[in-house]
């Protein structure tokens, strides 16, 4: 084979097998450090186990070292501790340990009885699909085979990468299930922690939740049937309903002597967080160390390393503060006009995961959701303003400020006939907006009461983060700076004010 390459002929040619000798990519990885090289490879399976090696070489590993900035993709500290731990990365046929106390257990109301389903019916390339997914399973050793009396139809799931999950439809099994009332974290609270954070890594593990023991016990009860097999879980699956707070128990006790220090954790998405480059290097070596202990594996397709912005729980995350979204914008913006009240309240429900980005939001959407009532979906020229303006606001939200909890908090608040609102502020920087509209009884007060019931509605809201040091109130209303000294005329004033009082 010849070809030219700046302005040099080249001449390649076939070796003898004797000459030729397999290089690994650890070698080839620090020729490359050393000095740039143009090289050509063909690249083909020799072996099962040099397979193996080559996919999860350290050279595997940096393609997800975040390229936010080029001292952070060519750090040679980051690579090296990716290469010391490049095993956490790797695919295991190995069940995972028992761990006592965090082993899934399905504990059931009394007089509860087996329940036995018939599977679903399935096409031909559905049937395909399951056999193949059921063999794969089978082969890890995450199932066995079943003569349980009970027995869960399944069904097939596609995910975002295209492939398909198999899912055991649970419900009958989860409504006589005992529910677990294990704290699940809020978003609010999560976010809260990465005030001053300038480094983050996301880490996904593995299929999380077959990273979990059944409780032996209990593994007659996970039993699903497909058109032709009765199989059983060794592991916890998914879709039973205490599984999520099994899993977030677990995450909790694991990383309880870093969480919120470095590490915030929500379900299977591990967030490490530092204040500079060194510190997060430090953090992530703390982190890897606490999951090759507990034998928890990641999944490398989806972590991030090293990223100055981060998505993170359908917000995009950096020092500056947090935003929204794009591509969850996008869908907003897209979103057709509802027809029925599902499709109004499916489009409120994604809306209002942004509304702590949007000033007044209660008042602007209030004429939709005055639309969820109970036979009243009239679709008018109010709601298409509605629709329209809050597909508009979304579209050029602002970046919130992470709290510092060492600053003053500034409340500034507002009140008009049909609604009250207010911000939450640092440094003249909005952290949060809250709304609320006003119903008839409410509508009918004073601008005084209005704008005193916007201060409360805000204090209570906010108390988190008003509650250990003094904080400035900022308001239209002057004559509420001097309301511990005026003569309270009105029940409302009366609760209001020893609300504000404690």
């Amino acid at each position: 084979m010849e070809f030219n390459l700046n302005g040099l002929k080249h001449v390649l040619r076939g070796a003898s097998e004797k000459n030729s000798k397999i290089i690994t990519w650890s070698s080839l990885n620090k020729i490359m450090l050393q000095e740039p090289q143009i090289m050509i490879f063909n690249i083909r399976e020799i072996s099962e186990r040099c397979v193996e090696e080559a996919e999860w070489e350290p050279q595997a590993l940096f393609s997800h070292i975040s390229a936010t900035g080029a001292e952070l993709s060519n750090d040679h500290n980051l690579k090296s501790l990716l290469e010391a731990f490049n095993y956490l990365f790797k695919e295991t046929n190995d069940l995972p340990p028992f761990r006592e106390g965090f082993n899934h257990k399905i504990p059931l109301e009394v007089g509860s009885n087996p329940v036995n389903l018939r599977p679903y019916r399935y096409s031909s390339l559905q049937k395909d699909i399951i056999d193949n997914t059921i063999k794969d399973m089978v082969s890890q050793g995450l199932i066995q085979h079943s003569s349980s009396p009970y027995a869960f139809p399944v069904v097939l799931v596609k995910k975002k990468d295209g492939s398909w999950r198999l899912c055991v439809d649970y419900r009958g099994l989860n409504k006589q299930t005992i529910k677990d009332k294990y704290p699940i974290p809020l978003l609010e609270d999560l976010l809260d922690k990465l005030g001053g954070a300038k480094y983050f890594s996301k880490l996904d593990l593995r299929a999380g939740f077959h990273q979990l023991r059944m409780s032996p016990e209990d593994v007659y009860k996970t039993a699903f049937k497909t058109h032709s097999v009765h199989y059983e879980y060794l592991v916890m699956s998914f879709g039973l309903t205490n599984a999520p707070c099994t899993f977030q128990s677990l995450m909790n006790h694991v990383f309880q002597d870093v969480l919120r220090r470095f590490v915030l954790v929500f379900f299977d998405d591990i967030l490490v967080y530092s204040v500079d480059w060194k510190a997060h290097l430090q953090h992530l070596a703390d982190v890897f160390r606490i999951l090759q202990q507990q034998q928890l594996y990641l999944k490398l397709s989806k972590c991030t390393f090293g990223a100055t912005i981060i998505e993170y729980l359908g917000h995009f995350i950096s020092a500056e503060g947090v935003s929204t979204d794009p591509s969850k914008v996008e869908v907003i913006n897209k979103w057709p006009t509802p027809t029925s009240q599902k499709q109004l309240r499916s489009f409120l429900g994604l809306a209002n995961y942004y509304r702590h980005f949007i000033r007044g939001y209660s008042v602007v959407a209030c004429p939709l959701t005055n639309l969820l009532k109970k036979d009243e979906f009239r679709w008018c020229q109010e709601a298409t303003y509605a629709f329209t303006k809050l597909k508009t606001t979304l579209s050029s939200t602002p970046v919130l400020a992470l709290p510092n909890f060492d600053k003053q908090f500034i409340v500034e608040t507002d009140a008009s006939n049909v609604g009250i609102g207010a911000v939450l502020m640092q440094d003249n920087h909005p952290i949060c907006f809250i709304s609320r509209a006003l119903g008839p009884k409410h509508q009918a007060l004073s601008v005084y009461e209005k704008e005193l019931l916007a201060l409360v509605h805000a204090v209570q809201t906010w108390n988190a983060y008003l509650a250990h040091r003094p904080v400035m109130i900022k308001t239209d209303q002057k004559s509420i700076k001097f309301l511990t000294e005026q003569k309270l005329t009105t029940p409302f004033m009366h609760m209001w004010l020893s609300k504000l009082m404690g």
